[in-house]
């Protein structure tokens, strides 16, 4: 089964792609899941625009066969799956807003949104992980919404100019995410062996905007880009035994999975190959 995995599509503004122009870039998925702000859902201004849109994507991959599973982000809270798991267990996926509890760290709300992470996930003490911090994380989102309305790519570099000290406070987030992924994913795997489940030996994101691949104490942290600012989109590709990183072009108007630049792990080999210390290799 060819499962494809993609994030922030951020469908409603205008920055995002068009839903025809995905479709060769997913040829062949026989499930594509959606990993967390495939629209924003949460803003008035566009959330009408967006679902509109994802409905209009969903409705395409029907026609070639292909299943949708939808992932909440934090541009989404609420509308989809917290996480998902595939490759019998060993490949968790979830959108990354829940691995620091502001969310975004650079935000004017940053310290409103992590006091209601904190309340939340307090509130959520019977719940085993990783499902108390995705919960923590979800109130955290629709608290983050009340604070910070969705806006253009272009609209938020403006916002951030103006406040210019936010700029190394996410670079500093960008260099932590492989860190605090795989703390997620270690917690995740401890619960998981408790349940006598299968340990995740990867796990996908995207949230951060900026993608990438890294091997950290034996697991690989892979990260899907995004299709609005900084950088260029990504899909990751899951088979039964295997997980891959791609980057997207646009060819002719379309968005084409660029083959030449694909990176290959087997997944059972993960941990033998990462053991050594933290390894970016995007």
């Amino acid at each position: 089964m060819k499962v494809v995995i993609l994030s922030d599509l951020h469908l409603g503004l205008r920055a995002a792609p068009n839903p025809a122009a995905l479709i060769a870039a997913l040829e062949g998925a026989h499930e594509v899941i959606l990993n967390g702000d495939a629209a924003e859902s949460a803003s008035s201004a566009f959330g009408v625009r967006g679902e509109d849109f994802l409905a209009e994507l969903r409705e395409r991959l029907a026609r070639v066969s292909s299943t949708v599973l939808r992932i909440e982000g934090n541009h989404d809270p609420a509308t989809g799956k917290l996480s998902a798991v595939r490759a019998n267990g060993r490949v968790l996926i979830t959108h990354g807003h829940a691995f620091h509890p502001a969310i975004a760290p650079w935000s004017a709300a940053a310290h409103h949104v992590a006091a209601e992470f904190t309340r939340a996930f307090h509130a959520a003490a019977g719940c085993a992980e990783p499902e108390r911090t995705l919960l923590a994380a979800r109130a955290a989102a629709i608290a983050e919404r009340g604070f910070d309305s969705a806006a253009s790519p272009f609209t938020v570099l403006r916002r951030m100019a103006a406040r210019p000290w936010v700029f190394p406070v996410v670079i500093g987030y960008w260099r932590m995410f492989p860190e605090l992924s795989t703390r997620f994913l270690e917690r995740a795997g401890a619960a998981a062996q408790e349940r006598g489940e299968p340990i995740p030996q990867a796990i996908v994101a995207g949230h951060s905007h900026r993608a990438g691949a890294w091997l950290v104490r034996g697991k690989l942290v892979l990260n899907t880009g995004s299709f609005t600012l900084p950088g260029q989109p990504h899909v990751v590709t899951v088979s039964d035994d295997s997980i891959s990183l791609t980057p997207l072009t646009r060819v002719a108007g379309e968005w084409r999975q660029d083959a030449s630049a694909r990176r290959t792990w087997v997944i059972d080999e993960i941990a033998r190959s990462t053991a050594a210390p933290s390894t970016p290799v995007s």
